[in-house]
């Protein structure tokens, strides 16, 4: 009786954390243009469609994460816990508390967060076509699958995107805001607010929202003190420990993890386009972009240089959700310098290498949900191409932007429910060398990790 008159009380107050960041989107989306509020609502269609109707199966990371979430009414030092922090608790637990289809369906308002401010943020920078920058998100594979899910690699992107934001409106704060919020929801957290950090000091001269970056990771400390009565408690409480190490192998600049992860987790199209975005940052004409370098930076390092889990199998592609706001409009201004450098070459090769990227990514997951139909890898392929050539014969109507976001939509939406999710327990994750796992899966257990876990 004692636990359910507390958490009468609790679930709300933690609902008001989600209430809280779902004003933010709304507060965001009115600024937006109808273009990009377009792709909002696109967005919100697809994620509660694949949030409802994604298999349930206590498998994987989602599902832990959940649990841990349940947990909180019943002990507020699940908030806490290193594993999942409070950056994605207090955003979560609320919804959670009425089972998983709500708690996955909350996964959505983080996602409005961080494309509606990747798309401010895209004007502010003088892309033409702030919506393709939002849109060029939402394609990543994991941020689409993380934006159904229970994972926490989703609120650190939202919040990278407000800081991001914040750097583009010339608000030191809104960049610290960000930041704050970065450094208590991953493990890796704190690396990105003390760059961050060094940049608010090197534009603004400012100590103050410097500062103020730390200061939320710092009482997330000072309460984990002083409910644990331990000094060392974030340590000594951490499932990270012994499994995580320096990996000094100079090798891994060329072969790091974090190419691999690009493979998985986005269309090949999004990688030309992001490889062409990143030059033009470095050296080119889209030099105002440079400052998404670093984010980006800091996660190849990560994926580079540390080992991560027993046999290093800890590293998943989902990591790149964290830095997918500045992956998209690092794509959006390759986009832009293509089509107005190359406006006859560019929309056919774009629209075919999207088709040959959504044909492929189809395949895959069907092929692993047991699909094997004859011709069935040809048919899809050939439909694909087809749509592309549509779409460039109709250039006079439909403009190669749009043609382009609409290939990239298609696999969103007719991927197997679930599959991008890592929600389906017929599909295994992938193979450490990036290859799909032809295995039939094993019986779903839920993971042991946890506040308390034997």
């Amino acid at each position: 009786m004692r636990i359910l008159r507390a958490a009468a009380v609790i679930i709300p107050l933690l609902l008001a954390f989600t209430l809280a960041a779902f004003a933010l989107a709304i507060a965001l989306a009115r600024r937006l243009g109808p273009g990009e509020r377009a792709v909002l609502v696109l967005a919100a269609a697809l994620l509660a469609a694949s949030a409802i109707l994604s298999p349930f199966a206590a498998i994987h990371d989602a599902w832990a994460h959940y649990m841990h979430l349940r947990d909180v009414p019943k002990d507020l030092r699940a908030i806490l816990f290193p594993w999942d922090r409070p950056g994605f608790v207090l955003l979560a637990a609320g919804p959670a508390a009425f089972g998983y289809r709500a708690a996955r369906l909350a996964a959505i308002v983080p996602a409005l967060v961080a494309l509606a401010a990747t798309m401010l943020a895209a004007r502010r920078l003088g892309l033409v076509r702030p919506w393709a920058a939002g849109l060029l998100v939402l394609a990543q594979y994991d941020f689409f699958g993380q934006g159904a899910s229970t994972m926490t690699e989703l609120p650190f992107a939202a919040a990278l995107a407000v800081a991001v934001l914040g750097w583009t409106e010339d608000l030191p704060w809104l960049v610290a805001a960000g930041l704050g919020w970065m450094g208590i929801t991953r493990p890796e957290g704190p690396a990105f607010v003390a760059a961050g950090a060094a940049a608010i000091l090197w534009r603004w001269r400012d100590l103050r929202p410097a500062g103020a970056a730390f200061a939320p990771y710092a009482l997330y400390w000072l309460v984990g003190l002083l409910a644990y009565g331990d000094p060392s408690w974030m340590v000594n409480e951490s499932p990270y420990q012994h499994l995580v190490s320096v990996r000094l192998e100079w090798d891994q600049v060329f072969h790091s993890y974090f190419f691999t992860a690009l493979k998985l987790s986005q269309p090949p199209v999004l990688l030309a386009l992001e490889a062409v975005g990143a030059v033009l940052a470095l050296a080119g004409p889209a030099r105002r972009l440079r400052f998404l370098l670093p984010p980006v930076a800091i996660l190849f390092l990560i994926l580079s240089f540390l080992r991560i889990g027993l046999n290093d199998r800890w590293r998943e592609s989902r990591y790149l959700v964290e830095i997918a706001p500045a992956l998209g409009l690092l794509a959006a201004a390759g986009l832009e310098a293509a089509l107005a450098r190359l406006p006859r070459v560019a929309p056919p090769l774009l629209l075919g290498l999207a088709a040959y990227g959504a044909a492929g990514i189809l395949v895959w997951y069907w092929v692993l949900v047991g699909v094997r139909a004859p011709h069935f890898e040809p048919a899809v392929h050939g439909a694909l191409l087809a749509i592309a050539a549509l779409l460039w014969l109709g250039g006079r109507w439909i403009p190669p932007a749009l043609a382009l976001g609409v290939l990239l939509a298609i696999p969103l939406a007719a991927t197997p429910p679930g599959a991008l999710s890592r929600h389906r327990p017929d599909i295994r994750p992938a193979l450490p060398d990036g290859s799909p796992d032809l295995r039939p899966a094993a019986p779903p257990r839920p993971p042991g990790i946890g506040p308390g876990a034997g």
